[in-house]
């Protein structure tokens, strides 16, 4: 018997509300208990305890729907990340030094253990390109989730916030960009139709935020009404994301840059970022969680020993090149150890990135199962940490 669609989609959104409010309760930001509470109703939990539960809730007939959605969801989302990642010169030598750790060490040690994994767990792609993904992946920090962790914690107006979420944005952005070279070194379209569509894109981009830019200094945007600009938004989104893909990149390179190039400080700034933000969180996001859950199948892991090393890698490249950078500039034990791990949160942003790299055939589905797994583990152990840390270096401050 198949699930009515309008059922399917109402379990997908109560599975993530669900997840959310139990992750709340564990101290945890909510969209990490939304991401694994949806990506539970595919193969990894559902799928193995009740198949033809599983069979009957994502019939063949319910899942372009829910593709549709995901790809909404996935492409708005990524035009929200282009909002908030914004990279501020470094002032002060702590700055750049946390920066510099969080961006160089998790690079190397990601490609130096991706080229002793891959040659036997890559997908159609070249050798250097699945190297190069590796690195970049475990080079990402996600800064939303960051940010909801230093408010929870009530760090958000600390110096310590500003220095993660700017080495964190620029870590991101390094990631993006890799992963737009490694998206233009796969098949596609011909060399001439990829510069004429970026070139498009790059003009697309530098028209809207010229138009925006007169609309604001005019005091036009402040008084249109808020659904208008919202839907004008989206279809500047859309077309963003159809030339991306026009010009061989995926579909979520066009979005992010379109966001990244958005005027700061402006009304509509504040309503994308606000109100569509929240939209496409609550509504969108969970559809692409299922996508990125019906992809995993956790008995496809990659061996134990590639698993580990990218765990590994991953942990020992964040916090290890944090730890050493911020050392080296000053920072004291604890403050460097509580930076390294914020700057360890992957979250929402790296599931993109590695759903992109399966899209691309970069990595196939067994590294893409590990990946996801340190995805998660490192993003649950964030706020454990932070309290481990915390109760260590406050029983030697009363000790001393």
């Amino acid at each position: 018997m198949t699930v009515p669609i309008l059922l399917t989609l109402a379990a997908v959104l109560g599975s993530a509300l669900l997840g959310g409010l139990l992750a709340r309760a564990a101290r945890q930001p909510a969209v990490i208990g939304e991401m694994i509470a949806v990506i539970a109703l595919g193969p990894a939990l559902l799928g193995r305890l009740a198949p033809a539960a599983e069979t009957a809730l994502f019939s063949e007939a319910s899942r372009p729907v829910l593709a549709t959605l995901a790809q909404f969801g996935v492409t708005a989302f990524m035009f929200i990340v282009g909002l908030e990642v914004h990279v501020q010169p470094s002032r002060s030598t702590r700055a750049l030094g946390v920066t510099l750790g969080s961006l160089v060490l998790p690079l190397l040690l990601g490609m130096l253990a991706a080229s002793w994994a891959l040659p036997a767990a890559r997908g159609h792609a070249a050798l250097w390109a699945s190297v190069l993904f590796i690195g970049a992946a475990l080079s990402v920090t996600a800064v939303p989730v960051l940010a909801l962790i230093l408010q929870d914690r009530g760090l958000a107006r600390t110096p310590e916030a500003s220095t993660a979420l700017s080495a964190a944005a620029s870590s991101d952005v390094l990631a993006w960009s890799l992963l737009a070279v490694i998206a233009v070194s796969t098949p596609g379209p011909s060399v001439a139709q990829r510069l004429a569509a970026l070139l498009g894109l790059a003009a697309w981009t530098l028209l809207v935020r010229t138009v925006l830019t007169h609309l604001e200094r005019r005091d036009l945007l402040r008084r249109a009404a808020p659904p208008l600009l919202i839907g004008a938004t989206l279809v500047a989104v859309f077309v963003s994301a159809a030339a991306s893909d026009a010009a061989g990149l995926h579909t979520i390179i066009g979005p992010l840059l379109l966001g990244a190039a958005m005027p700061r400080r402006s009304s509509l700034h504040a309503l994308l970022s606000g109100t569509l933000g929240q939209v496409v969180r609550a509504a969108l996001l969970p559809f692409f969680y299922l996508t990125a859950g019906l992809a995993l199948d956790v008995s496809t892991f990659a061996p134990p020993k590639v698993t580990l090393t990218l765990l590994l890698a991953a942990v020992i490249g964040k916090v290890g090149g944090v730890l050493l950078g911020a050392r080296l500039t000053g920072s004291a034990w604890y403050e460097a150890w509580r930076l390294g791990i914020l700057l360890n949160t992957r979250g929402l942003t790296e599931l993109v990135f590695l759903t992109t790299g399966l899209q691309l055939g970069v990595i196939q589905a067994p590294l893409y199962t590990s990946l996801v797994f340190i995805t998660l583990l490192t993003t649950v152990a964030t706020a454990p940490l932070l309290d481990l840390t915390k109760r260590r270096f406050g029983a030697l401050k009363e000790a001393s």
